[in-house]
C-alpha cells in the first residue's frame, strides 16, 4: 500500500490534435501501454458526491486498487496492489479486502457495503519523462465511445499549467478544459442509462 499527491492538468484533444502531438513529439504508438480501469460505486453515487473516485487498474497482468480523493493540492491517492483472486471477488461482489483503501474509505463514510462493479475504461497510453514531469497522451475507449487527452504530472500546480499550455501552445492547440477519466466514464454511463 502506498499514498501519494497526485499533481496534473489535462486536456481534451481531438484525433487530429493527438495525432499532431504524437508526430511532432516524435512518439512512437507501438509503445503504448494498454491498462484498464475498473470502476466502482454505490447506487446512489456516494463517492461521486465526496468528490472521490475508486478503481483496480490492470495492467500487465497486475491489480492495483487505488481511491483518488480530494487534497488541498491535488489528489490524494491510496494504492492497495491486489492478486487476481481479489480483483474477481471485487468485480462479481463488491467485496474490497481489507487495508488502507477500505480504511480511506470509511473515513469518507462510503459505505462500502454497497460497492459495485460498474464497468471498464480501456487506455492505450503513451508516456514520456518531460520538463521534470511526466507527459502522457492517452486514447481511452469506454462504453462504445473514444477520446483523447493529453495530462502532465508535475511537481506543482503552476509547473504542470505552464508545462501543459507551452506544449499546447507550440502546436497551436486549444487547451480544453476536461473531467478526469473516472467522471467522464459516470457521465456515459448514465446518458446511456437515460436512453
Amino acid at each position: 500500500m502506498s499514498q501519494e499527491i497526485e499533481i496534473e492538468v489535462k486536456s481534451m484533444l481531438t484525433e487530429e490534435a493527438y495525432c499532431t502531438l504524437v508526430k511532432g513529439l516524435k512518439l512512437d504508438e507501438s509503445e503504448a501501454v494498454t491498462q484498464h480501469n475498473h470502476y466502482f460505486e454505490t447506487p446512489d453515487f456516494s463517492l461521486k458526491a465526496a468528490h472521490a473516485g475508486l478503481r483496480i487498474r490492470e495492467k500487465n497482468n497486475t491489480f492495483t486498487l487505488t481511491l483518488k480523493q480530494p487534497h488541498t493540492v491535488g489528489k490524494l491517492e491510496t494504492h492497495q496492489t491486489l492478486n487476481k483472486n481479489e480483483w474477481i471477488t471485487a468485480k462479481e461482489q463488491g467485496t474490497l479486502p481489507d487495508g488502507k483503501v477500505k480504511g480511506q474509505l470509511n473515513s469518507l463514510n462510503i459505505p462500502i457495503e454497497n460497492l459495485a462493479y460498474l464497468g471498464t475504461l480501456t487506455t492505450s497510453r503513451i508516456e514520456i519523462s518531460h520538463k521534470e514531469g511526466n507527459l502522457c497522451l492517452d486514447k481511452s475507449s469506454y462504453l462504445g465511445k473514444t477520446d483523447f487527452e493529453i495530462e502532465f504530472e508535475g511537481i506543482s500546480e503552476e509547473h504542470a499549467t505552464t508545462t501543459l499550455m507551452k506544449v499546447l501552445d507550440d502546436y497551436n492547440i486549444q487547451y480544453t478544459v476536461t473531467e478526469n477519466k473516472v467522471c467522464r466514464f459516470f457521465t456515459r454511463k448514465l446518458d446511456l442509462d437515460k436512453r
